[in-house]
């Protein structure tokens, strides 16, 4: 076999196969780096529920199953709207919880349909009184690209901003220094009585792996065609007897 190399292209090609192989190879890092945080995440939501009091209000545990003891404050519930549940449209119910022992933090209480978006339609979800809720710790919401402003003034939310939501009903000035911002909390479905709480699924994206095989496959290609080169080049062939 006779095998004259490119002096320039076999340079090239050394470089770029180094690159895909590293990147190839990082990706299956951050696989086993994914795997891990999901299996810490599972850990928490899945484990046992911590007391409220507990948690950092500015460096909270993701997906920490929490409870918390408060009373409702039903006047300043807003409802997120374009939320689907078992492929229908409707509402998340978001109302603040005024703690035991001071403080407010805002709770995802779950989905209801467009027929019960206004609290009159639905008065014995408006629960009176202490009340303890079990739920997921969630940091605060980023609104997507192409997900619209929220619009108070006709009461149309699309994204769960605390601040916004605390400035709008006058929250910040009710309870000075007392609203959490640092995260919300989603309650766990209890039943199937509305507001339809969150069922505990960590639904984080993890395609490392079929990054890495794209990669690695890109760096197959790229050695498929260096060799095909040199062969039609005449710089590859077998020696003849």
């Amino acid at each position: 076999m006779v095998f004259r190399p490119a002096l320039w292209m076999t340079i090239c090609a050394s470089a770029v196969l180094m690159l895909l192989l590293a990147l190839g190879c990082w990706q299956l890092y951050r696989l086993q780096w994914k795997n891990e945080l999901i299996a810490e995440f599972e850990a928490r939501a899945h484990g046992r529920a911590v007391d409220l009091r507990e948690i950092s209000p500015t460096n909270p545990p993701r997906y920490q199953r929490v409870v918390a003891d408060g009373v409702w404050l039903h006047e300043y519930e807003v409802q997120l709207t374009g939320r689907v549940f078992e492929g229908t449209a409707g509402y998340h119910i978001i109302t603040p919880l005024e703690l035991r022992d001071g403080g407010v933090v805002f709770v995802n209480r779950g989905w209801v349909s467009q027929d019960y978006r206004a609290p009159q339609s639905r008065l014995w979800t408006l629960d009176a009184g202490q009340v303890r809720v079990e739920g997921i710790i969630r940091l605060p919401a980023k609104r997507g690209r192409f997900v619209p402003m929220n619009a108070p003034a006709k009461n149309d939310w699309f994204t769960l901003a605390v601040g916004e939501i605390s400035r709008h009903h006058g929250l910040e000035g009710e309870l000075e220094g007392q609203v959490i911002d640092g995260f919300t909390i989603d309650a766990l479905r209890r039943d199937d009585t509305l507001p339809i709480g969150a069922a505990v699924d960590i639904a984080l994206p993890n395609n490392h792996w079929q990054y890495a095989l794209t990669w690695f496959g890109i760096a197959l290609g790229l050695i498929g065609i260096y060799v095909a080169w040199h062969v039609q080049a005449g710089r590859l062939y077998r020696r003849e007897k």
